[in-house]
């Protein structure tokens, strides 16, 4: 069913709701992008100052190594959770699975701050090896490394990886390993042999969605990495854009960057349809396991190293958000004196205004988004065709383009065609607004594909218009598709700083911004109160989405 197939002008214009939105507020900015870099200015083309240089080629192999490396340090410590989610019974899993979400609603600036606390030189884990060992030096040098970059990075991706492989390995068909065992093959060779590759197109569907988010990496690697020794393609188009004013520079290394993560994006969606196609062939499955015994022992080791792994940096930002020194070499005492200074006008101008911001950036946010994805997720969902597929297609892409790419076309863009109001507040919200709707389709139309077409088609029979028969009857059942998707525009817009970063003025700063600056000035116990508030928000939006029985965006509940 194409648009003209719908009887009347109102179900036509329908589509236009986001189509038109995403052509201005997306496509303009990256044609900007593409036009600048292709046209340049005087002396040689942006391109080929680009790739004479070796340090591009340096930059963009980095880029690569760093999310291939973080991708396997992932699904290594990602698999064993898998087959406990998939396969295992045992008390406190469903505390375990919702753990698994957390990292996913925190923004990156924020996780980039419970690591500078926790495995700084001077943060948790060092001071502690250094009481109990009467160490004169930190033991674990983490920070500003190699190594810092891989475990943030496996800090926000393993339970991801955990999730879609557990959710694929639950439904997978168990009765080829079973004849396996029976014909005398041992565990793991069954496993090596049968069940791993079974698993495959889960495992390759969350290993390129999982190197994806390594590759768009950006605050991660721009406060980890410590430097140019290691950085990527997004650190270079931000340092270009605002620190170098090299805009021609930055517009070619957004449009390689682009050119590169939609190729993988691609690729991750033919591997997610796989995975897809080869779990609906799949016969019913034997039961889910008791763990006994010593698997017991094994298992509550990997289960306690998972919750330290994920809550012990951020336990140590909230501890901290209440400690101050009495003096420069003096003990840490408790106090509210950081939380004061937050709230108070006269303490930090800035942290105030950066949560005034924030709050109001993230309900403009979802007051857009949420009727562009619903409206994206109606239309492509109760239609067919080339035409629904490629319509949803493009308002997918913008999950495939950073937001820093995002952000240097909205500077350009203000800056040709309205250069008084260069990061002014409407380019930061639009720019939340791209970022979210995305997440707010995929949520919504997970719901709408649930609703058996026979309902609206009764609501039609008995007289009801297209309008009445969503308002009466579709909007009420896909109750949990729109809670999803305003938590999640909510959450991302709080946490957002990609973007941001490139747009914001003075009066546009946000708390991700605020705590940027606060790390970067080594106002560490101001910083966790402000990232502490922040993580509150991001808890907040979360326990929401699960009380009301919000879609999670989890391919295992589509």
């Amino acid at each position: 069913m194409t648009p003209s197939s719908h009887k009347g002008w109102g179900m036509r214009l329908l589509w236009l709701v986001p189509v038109v939105p995403t052509l201005i507020l997306f496509y303009l900015p990256l044609s900007v992008i593409l036009a600048e870099a292709l046209k340049g200015g005087e002396g040689p083309s942006p391109f080929v100052r680009l790739f004479s240089n070796p340090y591009t080629f340096r930059v963009i192999g980095f880029t690569l190594w760093q999310a291939l490396v973080s991708t396997g340090v992932s699904l290594m410590l990602g698999l064993p959770g898998a087959w406990l989610l998939g396969r295992a019974t045992f008390p406190g899993k469903r505390l375990l699975k919702a753990l698994t979400a957390i990292p996913f609603v925190l923004p990156s600036i924020l996780v980039v701050l419970a690591f500078v606390i926790f495995y700084g030189n001077s943060g948790v884990l060092n001071r502690f090896a250094m009481g109990v060992f009467d160490l004169k030096r930190p033991p674990f040098p983490i920070l500003y490394s190699f190594s810092a970059i891989v475990l943030a990075h496996a800090f926000y991706n393993f339970p991801l990886a955990a999730r879609l492989i557990g959710g694929f390995w639950e439904r997978h068909n168990d009765g080829p390993a079973l004849a396996a065992r029976t014909l005398g093959a041992g565990p793991v060779r069954c496993f090596l042999t049968v069940t791993l590759p079974g698993l495959l197109p889960a495992i390759f569907s969350a290993a390129g969605l999982i190197y994806l988010f390594c590759f768009m990496s950006f605050a991660v690697v721009l406060v980890l990495g410590g430097g140019p020794r290691y950085t990527t393609i997004e650190v270079e188009i931000y340092r270009a854009a605002r620190i170098s004013l090299d805009l021609d520079m930055a517009a070619a290394l957004a449009v390689v960057g682009a050119g590169l993560t939609l190729s993988m994006l691609w690729i991750t969606v033919k591997m997610q349809h796989r995975a897809s196609h080869a779990v609906r062939g799949q016969a019913s499955r034997r039961g889910t396991l008791r763990l006994s015994g010593k698997a017991r022992i094994f298992w509550g080791f990997y289960i306690l190293l998972v919750v330290l792994v994920v809550a012990s940096p951020l336990v140590a930002l909230v501890v901290r958000s209440f400690l101050a020194q009495v003096s420069r070499s003096g003990p840490l005492v408790w106090t509210l004196k950081w939380y004061d200074v937050l709230f108070t006008e006269s303490g930090s101008a800035l942290s105030l205004m950066a949560v005034k911001n924030s709050l109001v950036f993230a309900s403009l946010t979802v007051c857009a988004a949420l009727p562009l994805g619903m409206a994206a997720a109606w239309v492509t969902t109760r239609s067919q065709g080339v035409w629904a597929r490629f319509t949803e297609t493009a308002m997918m892409l913008p999950m495939g383009v950073s937001s820093v790419v995002l952000g240097l076309g909205y500077f350009k863009c203000l800056a040709l065609f309205f250069p008084d109001y260069s990061g002014s507040r409407a380019a930061v919200v639009a720019a939340h607004v791209v970022v979210a709707y995305p997440f707010v389709l995929r949520s919504v139309s997970a719901s709408l594909k649930r609703i058996s077409p026979s309902l609206p088609q009764v609501a039609r029979t008995l007289g009801a218009g297209p309008f009445q028969t969503f308002l009466t009857v579709e909007l009420p059942l896909i109750r949990s598709g729109l809670v999803g998707g305003a938590c999640f525009a909510f959450a991302l817009s709080m946490g957002e700083i990609n973007a941001t970063l490139i747009l914001a003025r003075a009066d546009t700063i946000t708390i991700p911004l605020a705590l940027y600056r606060l790390i970067g000035a080594y106002r560490f116990f101001a910083a966790c109160a402000l990232g502490t508030l922040l993580m509150g928000l991001c808890v907040v939006c979360f326990l929401l989405l699960e009380w009301m029985g919000g879609e999670s965006l989890d391919p295992e509940r589509e």
